[in-house]
């Protein structure tokens, strides 16, 4: 009956034991973490090793440069597709408590079709594809004013085509 006991004591250790070693999570250079505490933002981890609650935390990781690409997004001026439009921004997470609290890539996403729409209806669609240099800029612009809500620095911003679509 000892035997039992101790074989019991042994594998009862062994489990706890790998599952707290399973508990240690290593963040790789290139990645930023996030520990959540009872499913909420608790603080943010630099790269390394580190040991989190059981049942208590949680490792949400990103990577550090991130990059949103809208390709062939149509945009719609008063129920009719006027142009086409493939957009490249690249960025890195700065602060990740407002990146992890912001949908930054719908925010920019929408911002960017804003903006593009709004140049539609100022100078007509002929006309946007030589202002290509006047909307990047307002493109810039509109994002630098946001980078600080969204925790994100923008590295660069690439208007990759801006193609007019006939209209029937």
């Amino acid at each position: 009956m000892i035997e039992f006991y101790n074989m019991l004591s042994i594998m009862t250790f062994s489990v706890i034991l790998v599952y707290l070693l399973s508990r240690f999570k290593l963040i790789p250079e290139s990645k930023v973490g996030l520990v959540e505490r009872f499913g909420v933002y608790y603080k943010p981890v630099n790269p390394g090793l580190h040991f989190l609650i059981p049942f208590v935390d949680r490792l949400v990781l990103y990577d550090q440069n991130r990059e949103l690409n809208l390709n062939r997004e149509v945009i719609v001026v008063n129920g009719e597709s006027k142009l086409s439009l493939s957009v490249l921004v690249q960025y890195r997470i700065v602060d990740e408590r407002d990146y992890y609290e912001t949908n930054v890539d719908q925010f920019m996403r929408d911002i960017i079709i804003d903006v593009v729409k709004g140049f539609v209806e100022r100078y007509g669609s002929k006309d946007v594809s030589y202002q290509k240099l006047a909307l990047t800029a307002r493109l810039k612009g509109m994002i630098l004013e946001k980078i600080v809500e969204w925790g994100i620095e923008l590295s660069s911003l690439e208007l990759l085509a801006l193609t007019e679509i006939p209209s029937l």
